[in-house]
């Protein structure tokens, strides 16, 4: 070997240059996770997941019925765990006269909106 050639075992200059490639593939990640984590939880949110409060639907559906039905109602049930997507529609179940009748619900917004509907 002459006096110009790297010693074996030893990294020549090109030994810096093997470690770029490392890092851009460690910035482009961290970019990617971060592109990841806006669209996921913040906007426009793929991994939150919204729910209607249970007990709050109730006390208002029992509110509208009363109200705006005119009907006597002894207990409202709702489904634990119902997603906010709008348009989206479930029942409820009330006890008016001591049966129970169910009562259809529509979500109107992605704010959690509702409309009760008429008990069947």
């Amino acid at each position: 070997m002459g006096p110009g050639a790297p010693a074996a075992g030893r990294p020549g200059a090109g030994g810096a240059n093997n470690k770029m490639p490392l890092i851009i593939g460690g910035a482009v990640g961290a970019v990617v996770l971060a592109v990841v984590a806006v669209l996921g939880f913040v906007s426009p949110g793929f991994f939150n997941t919204r729910v209607l409060d249970a007990a709050a639907v109730e006390t208002g559906v029992q509110q509208v019925l009363a109200q705006d039905y005119g009907l006597e109602v002894e207990s409202v049930t709702c489904p634990d765990g119902q997603q906010v997507v709008p348009d989206a529609g479930f029942e409820c179940t009330a006890v008016v006269d001591g049966a129970q009748v169910p009562v259809p619900i529509k979500i109107t917004s992605s704010d959690g909106n509702y409309e009760v509907g008429r008990p069947a």
